[in-house]
């Protein structure tokens, strides 16, 4: 549980700045720039259909996400690692740090254009 946790975490604070530097700010990102980034970031992929739930559309983290796993189980993990949830995931992980693990991309003032839905 704890390396799930620990890659929620780094999905949360590091990856929706990464994002926004990367791809503009938007609500949702494709799939596509979701891996890429995360692939670039050197993020564990074990656990990547919890960026897709955070980060993508409702059709691509459906189509993600393994059986044995609800959006429900997987909100109750992000809640637990900062008590926002994936609400807080959308809209206030620009409001904190990298979260102390180091690395990443800093913050995520974005360029032009949007992610694709």
């Amino acid at each position: 549980m704890f390396g799930k946790k620990s890659t929620v975490r780094k999905y949360k604070y590091k990856l929706r700045p990464a994002l926004a530097k990367r791809y503009g700010g938007s609500a949702t990102y494709t799939k596509g720039q979701v891996d890429k980034t995360v692939d670039e970031m050197g993020f564990d992929r074990r656990h990547i259909h919890y960026a897709y739930l955070m980060y993508c559309d409702t059709a691509t983290y459906k189509a993600n996400t393994p059986e044995n796993e609800s959006t429900e189980s997987m909100n109750s993990t992000i809640s637990s690692v900062s008590g926002a949830g994936i609400l807080g995931a959308l809209f206030g992980a620009s409001y904190y740090s990298d979260g102390g693990d180091g690395g990443g991309f800093g913050g995520g003032d974005g360029g032009g254009g949007g992610g694709d839905s």
